[in-house]
């Protein structure tokens, strides 16, 4: 049964770090408090006071009531010096008018009397006033500014902080519990800490997490990114999410934005970070394990029902069922299944039948499987080189003289110095010596992948004589396996030309091709050369964008299968203990804007103008007196 939503009506008087919002639906607990205020901390509540602060509890049986919103907060503004001290520079503008004011303006002209000039400069002086000029006017100001700038004033303007909110992308997060869908009840979160916020940005905490959504106040672009989220990748870096989103919310402790972090599993107490829960209570079953080996598939299912669960598993192959069994998977527990079939390539897909309706999570209900065909050309007629390669699924083998040139996948050539081989993928097989060494193998690398399951005791191989071979540190090669006069028997190389299997001992001079420790080597190395043809879900796909659906896709110009096989996302966190951190409306912030730079970009414009107003007045030239005019001499 669904459930709805209540909210407690505000109560007039309650101040905001006592407001209530519910955060989630269903039954369960949920509280507000202040949001990381610049002062303060998120803190636990008691249940005594959580029973008398914290809102209503959500219950599909408590009626609804319409919310009251709240104002929202009015922006104030002040105006802050880092420097004071350097406000008494304002002192010397009585300085600059008193040099105006002295400032002798008189110029030299030629008369026929001094006598009346000087009685109406003595008439001058008693009547003499002080008259400003644009000249005074702009030095003042650029003075004025300059002294300004040094007082490093800091403008202050108060409003809602910004806001970095973490969502966790796992797969558990698209499951939908009895109290609703997990990503539902996260949007709401997201949108009821963005009603007291300025501008919102958005992490995803996915496999690798990213920016989904930058700063911006744009609610109705913040709804659609939210709309377009898709939870659904292998697990979630909540660590390296949440160190991302602090470097967003910046360094200043006044300005620095709010940030929280909203999943089924938030984990331990972060600081500076408040953590919403939206856990739910959902039961799963899916498929943690698909593997394709040699005419067998492995299916493992988990569940994380409070008792056993029947469930169908089906494997398919373009539509055509090859095996299906019905599994009984213990409570909380995981079950398999191991089906004979002959699978060559393609992808193979597994699926979960039979599911009971309430199965919270779709992610995990099918998996996918597969290998892409191998071309392999030999050289020479080797029978039980020949036989271990044909019982590897998907591989084709051809025996040419010119295995060297033809194109293949993987060429197996007898012979062949490792220097002078073609580029490409090579399993290089040594001339029989005429008379080998026989010895015994002492150790192997038995944690390779190459190595799986290749049990190597008390094998008998043909060396070359000593000194004819190659020594066990050659730069570039990985020993697999030495012999008991420590040589190499088996070696690996990886470099830009290629990767090499070399034996030092052929085929026909050792025991090894009767154990089965040999087509289980021949089959570890091919799976090496195929390559890995499946990828969980998270991973970046050549759109840049994460892959968030199971099933083939193209990565890096190859088919792959992608799967979610993540045991811990089927099995589903749950509603989480009672000691979540409180959240509330998100009290205003101060952000501080210098004005330093631009008062002392404007003191430089106003001496600038002040020059240009000079330079176009009556001081800017020295006239000169006309010298007489000469007329020319008569003739």
């Amino acid at each position: 049964m669904s459930a709805e939503r209540t909210r407690e009506p505000s109560v007039a008087g309650r101040s905001n770090a006592g407001a209530v919002a519910p955060m989630a639906r269903g039954s369960g607990w949920v509280c507000m408090q202040g949001l990381l205020s610049s002062g303060g901390a998120p803190r636990s509540w008691t249940a005594d006071e959580r029973s008398r602060m914290c809102a209503v509890r959500f219950d599909s049986s408590v009626p609804t009531e319409p919310p009251i919103d709240r104002p929202a907060p009015h922006p104030t503004m002040s105006l802050a010096f880092a420097a004071p001290a350097f406000l008494w520079l304002l002192a010397t503008l009585p300085i600059i008018v008193l040099l105006h004011f002295l400032r002798s303006r008189t110029r030299r002209v030629e008369v026929s009397a001094l006598f009346l000039w000087e009685r109406a400069r003595e008439v001058a002086a008693r009547r003499r006033r002080f008259t400003p000029t644009w000249s005074l006017l702009l030095q003042l100001l650029a003075a004025t500014l300059a002294a300004l700038a040094l007082a490093q004033p800091d403008l202050r303007l108060e409003g809602p902080p910004d806001l970095v909110v973490v969502i966790d992308a796992s797969a558990s997060m698209a499951a939908v519990d009895p109290e609703g869908a997990r990503m539902d009840r996260a949007r709401e979160a997201v949108r009821d800490l963005a009603a007291d916020a300025g501008r919102v940005a958005v992490v995803r905490a996915g496999t690798e997490p990213r920016l989904a959504f930058g700063f911006s106040d744009d609610r109705s672009a913040l709804d659609a990114a939210l709309e377009a989220f898709t939870p659904a990748d292998h697990s979630a870096d909540l660590d390296r999410a949440v160190a991302l989103a602090l470097d967003l919310a910046g360094e200043g402790d006044a300005a620095r934005a709010r940030v929280a972090l909203i999943g089924d599993d938030p984990g331990l107490e972060r600081p500076d970070v408040v953590r919403i829960d939206v856990g739910g209570s959902g039961e799963n079953i899916g498929i943690v394990g698909f593997d394709l080996g040699i005419q067998q598939a492995f299916v493992a299912v988990a569940s994380n029902a409070v008792g056993p669960r029947s469930v169908g598993v089906e494997v398919r192959q373009d539509g055509a069922l090859l095996a299906s069994a019905d599994l009984l998977v213990p409570s909380g527990d995981q079950a398999s299944v191991t089906f004979p079939i002959d699978v060559g390539s393609g992808v193979v897909e597994a699926r979960l039948v039979g599911l009971p309706a309430a199965d919270a999570l779709s992610l995990d209900d099918v998996a996918y499987a597969g290998q892409r065909p191998l071309q392999v050309v030999v050289d020479t007629d080797v029978e039980s080189v020949m036989r271990a390669l044909a019982a590897v699924p998907g591989v084709s083998t051809r025996l040419t003289g010119l295995a060297r040139t033809t194109p293949a996948d993987v060429r197996v050539l007898t012979g062949v110095d490792p220097d002078a081989a073609p580029s490409g993928d090579l399993i290089l097989l040594p001339s029989p010596p005429a008379e080998p060494e026989y010895v015994g193998i002492a150790t192997w690398d038995r944690a390779d992948p190459l190595l799986r399951f290749v049990d190597l005791r008390e094998v008998v191989v043909g060396l070359a004589p000593d000194g004819a071979g190659p020594s066990l540190d050659e730069p570039g090669w990985r020993v697999l396996a030495s012999s008991t006069d420590l040589r190499p028997v088996l070696r690996w190389r990886d470099d830009e030309r290629g990767r090499v299997l070399q034996f030092l001992v052929h085929p026909r001079q050792t025991d090894l091709v009767f154990r089965p420790a040999f087509p289980t080597l021949m089959a570890n190395v091919l799976e090496r050369f195929r390559g890995d043809a499946r990828v969980v879900l998270g991973a970046t796909g050549d759109d840049g964008e994460p892959i968030t659906v199971p099933g083939p896709v193209d990565v890096g110009g190859r088919t792959v299968s992608a799967s979610l096989l993540a045991p811990q996302q089927t099995r589903l966190p749950g509603p989480g203990p009672d000691d979540r951190d409180v959240v509330g409306p998100l009290l205003p912030v101060e952000r501080p804007t210098p004005l330093a730079a631009w008062l002392l970009a404007l003191a430089a414009l106003a001496l600038v103008t002040e020059w240009w107003l000079w330079s176009r007045g009556p001081g800017a030239t020295t006239r000169r007196p006309r010298s007489p005019r000469r007329l020319p001499r008569r003739a």
